[in-house]
């Protein structure tokens, strides 16, 4: 053990056990092969016990709802502080609105003497009115009991200065960004590809050799620019009648800010569109793999996670220049930029099926890029940076 650390146990909390697993991922076993003894709360699910067992991790499980349930979330509040007095617990790392705030407050109670926070984006840019206030209120209510606070890309460290959310020296990035980077070798490799395999996901899809993939991997939501996107590609499939276009979604609807069932309807019934509702994080490889492109037209992002995903596999990317996805490309080299309008869309994805040797050169670039700024071997080493800071 690095017994030069400052710091020992350092307890993660998060949402969402699938988001622990895929943020957080290979972290927490790296971070205790670094002299940290390693703690993790959220929500539970099937797959949990296992990830936190592999991952060398202490786990206790406690529901963190996303929505506001007074009482769960006041139970949870104690569960949180009980368990930092009873483990000893020195640094916090809260991540997500709900995690942030009970996990932070519990934090500044117990008085632990390093506490961190995760800004994975910022939800009150689409919100207006009241709500939009009180987020506003609630990010620096929690960010006055935090130490340090990382911001997953530069556009969302910018937002939060300019609404002064924090003071700009507690703000850290790690790298070029992200909150862990991802794995470029084990993981997002096109050489872990099956030939065979490949050609079977085609057949069980209904992609044909020549087709262009136009890809999309996210909540099924308004914030996503869902609607936007489907009607830009309707456009395109009507401008290039001679070409054959698909549309591939991986994403499921939301009750919070959903978009409309007449618009899943019109998804699930179309016979260019693709949609399947969810992959397990560790097979997204494969169906990145079938894209030609992949289309990120959101209005907020933290930093644009499947945009460098796709990257790894050499897929370019077409995004906005919303917070978060402006910083997950380099424009005209790794992707395009396009505004959150059907007629942008369809016009940056036609560019793409009309310049197939560039759009190929966009993907090789984009792969070069994020193994040399993205792997999760480049971003970790800040993370304890940010712990003994």
């Amino acid at each position: 053990m690095n017994r030069t650390n400052k710091y020992h146990n350092i307890l993660q909390i998060i949402n969402l056990a699938g988001s622990a697993r895929n943020f957080i991922g290979g972290q927490f076993e790296y971070l205790r092969r670094h002299g940290y003894n390693m703690h993790l709360i959220c929500t539970p699910d099937d797959l949990i016990y296992d990830y936190v067992k592999e991952n060398h991790v202490k786990y206790k499980p406690v529901l963190l709802m996303r929505t506001l349930s007074i009482w769960n979330d006041v139970k949870s509040f104690f569960m949180i502080c009980k368990y930092i007095k009873d483990n000893n617990i020195d640094t916090v790392i809260a991540h997500q609105a709900k995690a942030r705030l009970l996990g932070t407050t519990a934090a500044f109670v117990m008085n632990v003497p390093n506490r961190i926070v995760f800004a994975h984006g910022v939800v009150f840019e689409t919100l207006v009115g009241f709500k939009r206030r009180l987020i506003i209120l609630i990010d620096k209510i929690v960010a006055a009991m935090s130490h340090k606070t990382v911001c997953v890309s530069r556009s969302v460290a910018k937002v939060r200065q300019d609404y002064h959310i924090e003071k700009s020296e507690r703000v850290y990035i790690l790298g070029s960004g992200t909150c862990g980077g991802i794995d470029t070798k084990n993981m997002f490799n096109p050489i872990r590809l099956d030939v065979k395999e490949q050609e079977l996901l085609k057949s069980k899809f209904g992609i044909e050799k020549d087709d262009f993939v136009v890809g999309f991997c996210g909540r099924m939501v308004r914030d996503k620019g869902v609607k936007e996107l489907v009607e830009g590609f309707d456009l395109v499939k009507q401008r290039l009648i001679d070409k054959k276009i698909k549309l591939f979604i991986i994403g499921d609807s939301e009750a919070r800010d959903s978009i409309d069932k007449e618009l899943v309807t019109y998804i699930n019934n179309h016979v260019c569109i693709i949609h399947v509702k969810k992959i397990e994080h560790t097979e997204m490889y494969k169906y990145l793999a079938l894209f030609n492109v992949i289309v990120l037209p959101s209005y907020r992002e933290g930093f644009g996670m499947v945009t460098i995903e796709a990257g790894a596999m050499n897929v370019p990317a077409i995004v906005s220049k919303s917070t978060g996805c402006i910083d997950s490309i380099v424009d005209g080299k790794t992707g395009l930029y396009c505004e959150i309008t059907p007629e942008s869309i369809a016009k940056k994805i036609e560019f793409m099926i009309d310049n197939p040797i560039r759009t190929k050169e966009m993907g090789r670039s984009a792969r070069e890029l994020i193994v040399n700024k993205y792997d999760s071997s480049i971003i970790w080493p800040y993370v304890i940076d940010v712990i003994e800071a």
